[in-house]
């Protein structure tokens, strides 16, 4: 922390009672300036400290205090908000730490508090009354504990304003039981339950109490219009809990609270949560539609008519989501076609062709009509044929201008929208284009009611003037006419896709399919559904490449792929499902044709882009240059497809893997030239490459060894001139992965890591900071690494020890980071290379009098033990500790077992003392805010102890398993190795909220 703030990070520990009026101060003083100081490092000085003050047992005490003081400061109003607002997390989170009696006083004093700001502020007394729920529905001890609050509330009652506190107890009470209270998740599920039912068992004096506050007309407009949102939040909290299913159900359509509710319609003021209510009723209580839907034509009438001819929209959007509400709640009723349930579907068709600037209102009204939608389809086995064909005759043309509607508003221009709104895929505006995604269930439920010749006449309607010269072609109307057409092939699609497995069994439907598939790979609305479902088709129908026509039609489909423009994720659907047939060919010479005219686009597009001028076009950015950069980009993403897929190929019976060598063959030297290239300054097509090669790699096996050393060096000058694109080190990783195990190329892989160790981005990575700026680069790097020392013959690690040694530094340093990926790389490296350096060393066949891998080891935590115990304890202090600990714990095992075994080995220099000494010094330097009063000397004495049994544990498992050699590592398998990680835990857990800069008030 700098030293010129002003707020000093103290320790703050249980206070005694003269210095509550201390804290008293302090917290005020902090809260001032957390809010209200210009310098930031004195704001995040202060809100160290509180959070510090947050944890204390002292809170409780100051908390309330300052809640039952008159004044504390100029600030008053933002203090008492903090204090209460610690009250209710400290309750939520560490309630059982109070005993019953202070339980009592902390009640007591929240309903003095209560009262005391009854009139206000509104955001206190609410934090007050959270706090005040939050206790009783914890009080575990007490029994009936909301019986014994209602008694405590009738104290309040009657007493001016102190009505204005029950009301907003009494309607936070039941938000502590929903299901969304995520700080709850910790309460009892029985408790739960049990609060419930005491709750509700109060329904009927609630709802009295209700009932009186809507009969105050006494009042000021002002203050009338608050008491009835007031009522009506009430209300609504106890709807949501289910307080009328405490009432007989027949009482409820006459009930007054509801002629309350529904007058509330009628003001503005109340409106929003009138209509809330409204529709929490209706979706809990199946009487209330039929007693709601005659209400709906006067709403139309005198709301929702007026609203749409002023374009009102909150009224507009309120009535549609009742009214949909009302629809979606009881559709039988609507299919019955009464004049009121056809006054509810005009009043939304109306609202869907609303002209709003957005398109959210047509959109709410969706789920409406797909739900009637399904109802009269369905009408035909619960109602009977003749009764479905009255309704479909009635409805039929509701939902064909429902059509009309919903193509009118999902034209371009039909809403107002700025630039920087568009959508990045579709060019729409961002408001469109989630509506039309929308519109595939609709659009499907109106062709199936309307059948598809009517749905496609309706749609097509005037389509022989749209080429006339004699008349203005509606592009915006046959864009969106069209839209819809495309719509219904993709809801086709999906269902192909589904049924993919099943349509084996339809020979002569394959081929159809896959043509009616291909024809919608073109269309933007259906590519995606056609991608997917044509994958799925290849990967279920086995009868593919038996059959000539449908595969020489497969074929066409990725040769034409380049003149398509599609998604990578789409693109990469279709080939897999042509590389899922390559893969079942038996014939060498019908695979190698096919991959012939696959591949020849590609090859082209990367010629294309090798012949361009890199220089020039890389500095003019000219678009000709852009699009063959695309080009050879999705080329080298369909080769690095295929690559992959017939890796995996199951034909045994191809000659020394002939197809694979082709296409290698052909490749290699454009993606050696393309890898000497400038182009690879571009970080997608550097990408793309390194993928492709990649691939490559793990498809071709050995017969790539020839080819490793131009590689590697393509790949270590590329990272060198372009640091920024960690691909070059990740392809370099998947090389050391399949050739490591081979010395003849140990000198290659070592002198790749000097390359990547000595890079000026990994030179300056000495901080977690530097790791956190460049989390992808850490993370490449720390696995590369991870691979050269557990792929690669021990010699040739032991060769690389000062590189080993230099990345073992930044592998302590970037445990610490806060990206969790860098993070658990760095830690996965640390322990790797320490598992490699114990197998060594107890290897009976090691030699310690030469350079092995056990020496080099020795000599690395020799030289870095103590900091990789001080990274450990930072990464443990740190943001997801918790998800480090199992790492920490095996690195600290290892780390352990090394001193405990090497100790009895001269040439090692490495001993127990070792262990204790770095442990010590660690510890001594950590900052004194970092660790409790007097933990040091606890820590120190508890980790060596933990340490020693985790040491002894992993000695006596490897020994036991054939002299060591075996490789299992025996990590946390016995006592001493569980107590180890239960000591990490523990010490992440209690320090998980009190290291500064890891919290938040």
């Amino acid at each position: 922390m700098p030293a010129e703030c002003s707020v000093p990070c103290i320790e703050l520990v249980c206070a005694p009672v003269d210095s509550v009026m201390d804290l008293q101060t302090q917290v005020a003083q902090a809260v001032q300036v957390l809010n209200h100081d210009l310098q930031s490092c004195n704001r995040v000085a202060a809100n160290q400290w509180l959070v510090h003050f947050q944890h204390t047992d002292a809170a409780w005490e100051v908390a309330t205090k300052i809640l039952a003081l008159d004044s504390i400061h100029t600030h008053d109003y933002e203090v008492e908000l903090f204090a209460s607002q610690v009250l209710k997390r400290k309750i939520q989170s560490d309630a059982g730490s109070l005993k019953p009696e202070d339980r009592s006083a902390l009640q007591n004093a929240l309903l003095m508090s209560a009262k005391k700001f009854s009139t206000g502020p509104s955001q206190l007394l609410r934090q007050i009354c959270l706090a005040l729920s939050a206790l009783v529905l914890r009080a575990v001890e007490w029994r009936k504990p909301v019986e014994q609050l209602f008694a405590s509330l009738s104290e309040l009652q009657g007493q001016g304003t102190g009505s204005n506190a029950i009301l907003e107890l009494l309607t936070v009470l039941p938000e502590e039981v929903m299901e969304d209270q995520l700080v709850n998740c910790s309460v009892d599920p029985n408790r739960r339950w049990q609060f419930t039912r005491e709750l509700l068992s109060h329904t009927g004096a609630v709802l009295e109490f209700l009932l009186q506050h809507t009969k105050n007309d006494s009042m000021e407009n002002s203050q009338l219009h608050d008491k009835q949102r007031k009522v009506l939040r009430c209300l609504l909290s106890w709807v949501s809990v289910g307080c009328f299913l405490e009432v007989p159900q027949s009482s409820i359509p006459t009930h007054p609270l509801l002629n309350f509710v529904y007058n509330s319609l009628q003001d503005a003021s109340t409106f929003d949560l009138a209509v809330e209510v409204l529709t929490e009723l209706v979706s809990r209580h199946e009487t209330l539609p039929q007693v709601l839907l005659p209400r709906m034509l006067s709403v139309k009438e005198a709301l929702l008519m007026p609203a749409l001819a002023t374009g009102n929209e909150n009224i507009v959007n309120g009535l549609v989501s009742l009214m949909a509400e009302l629809g979606q709640a009881a559709p039988a009723l609507i299919a019955q076609a009464s004049t009121d349930a056809l006054a509810l579907a005009d009043a939304l068709l109306r609202c869907v062709a609303f002209p709003c600037p957005d398109w959210e209102i047509a959109e709410s009204t969706l789920q409406f009509w797909c739900t009637i939608a399904e109802y009269l389809l369905a009408m035909g086995e619960t109602h009977g044929e003749l009764q479905k064909q009255r309704a479909l005759a009635t409805f039929i043309p509701v939902y064909s201008a429902l059509l009309d509607a919903l193509v009118m508003r999902s034209q371009v221009g039909s809403g107002e929208y700025v630039e920087d709104d568009l959508d990045g895929n579709t060019g729409l505006p961002d408001g469109l284009a989630h509506f039309r995604v929308s519109l595939d269930e609709p659009l499907a439920d109106i062709c199936r009611l309307l059948g598809p010749s009517q749905y496609f006449a309706k749609l097509l309607h005037g389509a022989d003037t749209w080429c006339s010269f004699d008349s203005i072609v509606p592009w915006q109307v046959v864009e969106a006419r069209l839209f819809a057409l495309n719509m219904i092939h993709k809801s086709g699609a999906q269902v192909v896709g589904s049924y993919s497995g099943w349509i084996c069994s339809y020979p002569n439907a394959i081929l159809p399919l896959l043509s009616f598939l291909a024809a919608g790979l073109p269309i933007p609305v259906a590519a995606s559904a056609c991608a997917t479902a044509l994958r799925k088709m290849c990967e279920d129908v086995s009868s593919i490449a038996t059959e000539p026509t449908t595969f020489e039609g497969l074929i066409r489909v990725g040769e034409e792929l380049y003149n398509v423009h599609l998604s990578l994720q789409e693109e990469e659907d279709v080939v897999c499902a042509i590389g899922c047939v390559l893969s079942t060919l038996t014939s060498s010479a019908e695979l190698n044709k096919a991959l012939e005219r696959l591949l020849k686009p590609s090859h082209e597009a990367i010629t294309a882009l090798l012949k361009t001028d890199s220089e020039g076009s890389l500095k003019l950015h000219s678009a000709s240059y852009a699009a063959a950069l695309e080009a050879g980009i999705r080329a080298l993403h369909r080769l690095g497809i295929y690559f992959s897929q017939l890796s995996s190929s199951s034909v045994d019976n191809f000659n020394g893997e002939e197809p694979m060598l082709r296409i290698l063959a052909h490749f290699w030297p454009l993606l050696e030239r393309l890898l000497l290239s400038r182009h690879t300054e571009d970080g997608g097509l550097a990408l793309a490459a390194c993928k492709t090669l990649s691939h490559a790699i793990q498809a071709s096996g050995r017969k790539f060894s020839t080819l490793l050393p131009n590689i590697m060096t393509a790949l270590s000058s590329n990272f060198i001139a372009y640091q920024s694109h960690v691909c070059f080190i990740r392809t370099a990783a998947v090389a050391v992965e399949e050739f490591g195990h081979e010395s003849d190329h140990g000198s290659l892989f070592i002198e790749t890591l000097r390359v990547f160790t000595a890079s000026d981005a990994m030179s300056q990575m000495n901080s977690s900071y530097a790791c956190d700026q460049e989390p992808e680069l850490a993370e490449a790097y720390m696995n590369f690494t991870s691979s050269f020392v557990r792929c690669c013959p021990r010699e040739v690690v032991a060769a690389s020890d000062e590189l080993l040694e230099a990345s073992f530094d930044k592998a302590a340093i970037c445990c610490t980071a806060m990206h969790r990926g860098a993070a658990i790389a760095a830690m996965s490296y640390m322990s790797c290379f320490l598992g490699a350096g114990l197998s060594s060393l107890m290897d009976p066949g090691s030699d310690k009098s030469k350079l092995s891998l056990a020496t080099v080891t020795a000599k690395i935590c020799y030289q870095s033990g103590e900091n990789v115990i001080s990274g450990i304890l930072y990464a443990l202090l740190g943001v997801s500790a918790m998800a480090r600990v199992h790492k920490a714990t095996t690195i600290l095992q290892q780390l352990a077992a090394f001193c405990y075994i090497g100790g009895g080995d001269e040439k090692l220099a490495l001993n127990w003392s070792s262990l204790q000494s770095w442990l010590v010094a660690a510890v001594q330097a950590l900052p004194p805010e970092y660790l409790k009063q007097g933990e040091i000397e606890t820590l120190i004495a508890t980790w060596l102890s933990a340490l020693e049994a985790a040491a002894s544990d992993y000695y006596k498992s490897r020994g036991a398993c054939n002299g060591g050699r075996t490789g299992a590592a025996g990590y946390m398998q016995g006592d001493g190795g569980r107590t180890l990680k239960r000591v990490l835990r523990e010490f992440a857990d209690a320090h998980r909220y009190t290291t500064p800069g890891f919290g938040t008030t």
